[in-house]
């Protein structure tokens, strides 16, 4: 069946928090880190490539088929998607569900980067539970669902949905939309780098399929 919409899954630029060592200490998480240079010239790559891509949408897409670009509001996605909104000149839409798990800003004691790695690989080994106070993956994936359900309806518009997002919230969007079960998370996970896009093509009965994973091919310029 030809697919009624497309989701673009845009991960953001590099932030300050991806270039901590593993023995850096984190006093709590930061949704507030902005990004580094090589982030702004990733942005700038991926907005330069993004709007020439066929895959988002081609110039002669009809009246129906309009880009919307959705962004988390925490700043190293709202940047990236700043950047490539204009590009594609089209507005930009914050949206809260769309931000980063929710954590503590002020953890009861600081964390070494390795510990975060740690808490994070938990919670997915647990869904349900909420380990260290951080929110857990069931009502992560219950936002997303609830933003989907919201903003991008299943139908036959034809609209290319481009969301700019973070890593763990990303995993759950491509859960939601595949309509993959929680218990795959014990032994599958979606690798997702800075910039990196994801496509997924979804039918008017629902049914999606994901098209393309973790393409990064408008870095080649940006090392």
């Amino acid at each position: 069946m030809t697919a009624a919409q497309r989701f673009v899954l845009v991960r953001h630029a590099e932030a300050s928090l991806n270039v901590l060592r593993d023995d850096d200490v984190l006093p709590g998480f930061d949704p507030h880190a902005g990004l580094t240079q090589l982030g702004e010239r990733q942005a700038r790559a991926l907005a330069d490539h993004l709007p020439r891509d066929p895959a988002v949408g081609p110039p002669d897409r009809g009246p129906g088929a309009a880009v919307r670009v959705y962004s988390s509001p925490q700043r190293r996605a709202a940047r990236t998607a700043e950047v490539l909104g204009a590009a594609l000149g089209v507005p930009v839409v914050a949206d809260a569900r769309l931000a980063e798990l929710r954590a503590p800003e002020a953890f009861p004691r600081p964390l070494v980067v390795r510990e975060w790695d740690a808490v994070l690989e938990d919670r997915l080994r647990h869904p349900a539970a909420e380990v260290r106070g951080v929110e857990s993956w069931v009502a992560q994936r219950r936002r997303i669902g609830e933003f989907l359900a919201a903003c991008c309806p299943a139908g036959g518009d034809g609209a290319r949905w481009v969301l700019v997002s973070h890593s763990e919230t990303m995993q759950a969007l491509l859960f939601e939309l595949l309509g993959l079960d929680d218990a795959l998370l014990r032994r599958t996970r979606f690798k997702i780098s800075n910039t990196g896009v994801f496509i997924v093509d979804r039918t008017e009965d629902g049914c999606a399929s994901l098209v393309v994973a973790n393409s990064k091919a408008h870095l080649a310029r940006t090392a």
